[in-house]
């Protein structure tokens, strides 16, 4: 390894587990500093509960941390098994669980607190510059967390069939647009 800069070290499975240790720390602290510390500045986040899907730079991950946090100031998160590591060890993904009230807004989008228990899950993957994150990309049902907090319908209610027949209507107009 000598020559290589630290940005092309490999990922051990050691790192792997240090890291995943440390980023979920620094989320369980629900200090915007603490998890900035981990990123560069640069950062790239991918994640469906970001509006727009991604987010760019420490300005916009703090923002989105303090919307969240505001949202569920409890959210606490766990490791869900190993880490796992890309088969060119320049990568890492952790699975996880989440959990928290919902007793504050949620703006963006503008969503009204519930004070009810949310559960998640999901999956990051990390890429990193050096010893820093330079891209988190979070897979996640988002649409759980939507039925959770009411804003999508349950399965089999009204509502849901409801949508289902709006959705009916907007792809006919859609197919009609593309022909």
């Amino acid at each position: 390894m000598e020559g290589a800069t630290r940005a092309q070290a490999d990922i051990t499975a050691e790192r792997a587990r240090e890291w995943s240790r440390r980023f979920v720390d620094a989320w369980n602290s629900r200090d915007p500093e603490q998890v900035l510390s981990l990123a560069t500045e640069d950062v790239v986040w991918e994640d469906p509960f970001i509006v727009g899907g991604t987010l760019r730079g420490k300005v916009a991950l703090r923002e989105w941390l303090t919307s969240l946090w505001r949202a569920t100031p409890d959210l606490h998160f766990e490791l869900v098994g190993e880490p796992f590591i890309s088969l060119d060890s320049k990568a890492l993904a952790a699975a996880w669980k989440g959990s928290g009230r919902f007793t504050g807004p949620l703006d963006p989008p503008g969503f009204a607190p519930t004070n009810g228990l949310i559960e998640m899950t999901g999956v990051d993957v990390h890429e990193f510059e050096g010893e820093l994150v330079k891209r988190v990309h979070t897979e996640t049902d988002a649409m759980s967390l939507g039925r959770q907090i009411g804003a999508a319908p349950a399965p089999g209610s009204g509502s849901e069939r409801f949508g289902v027949l709006m959705q009916r209507f907007a792809a006919r107009r859609f197919r009609a647009k593309s022909k």
